[in-house]
């Protein structure tokens, strides 16, 4: 009678091993790629929310806020509060006469800078 042996060889172990290298090979650039998009979204969308602020008290007072959200002087000098508050810290300083910047760091440390109006990226 013959005994018959129940379970995987050393070379099909290895062949899963391969398989799941080259698919994590793949996949972590890929989800780090979509961790610092949705990270610069957030940040973006809360930069644009406070532009509205910015132009109303451009509007209301002739001069753009300045400030930060660390010390809650952004708020008071704007009114705008963002919704990510705890996450990041934002600090808004003129750029002239005609504009101003707005940086953005979130608690990883990650730094995100555009200059308004436009919206573009810092120089």
């Amino acid at each position: 009678m013959q005994k018959l042996n129940a379970g995987f060889t050393l070379v099909e172990l290895m062949i899963v091993v391969a398989i799941i290298g080259v698919i994590s090979a793949i996949a972590l650039p890929l989800y780090n790629d979509y961790i610092s998009t949705s990270r610069d979204g957030a940040l973006v969308s809360s930069m644009a929310t406070m532009e509205v602020f910015q132009e109303d008290l451009l509007m209301r007072t002739g001069a753009y806020g300045i400030g930060t959200t660390a010390d809650t002087s952004l708020f008071d000098n704007v009114g705008w509060d963002p919704r990510d508050s705890g996450k990041a810290t934002y600090v808004v300083a003129l750029v002239g006469t005609t504009g101003y910047t707005v940086t953005a760091t979130d608690n990883s440390g990650y730094v995100l800078c555009r200059q308004f109006p436009g919206g573009v990226a810092c120089p």
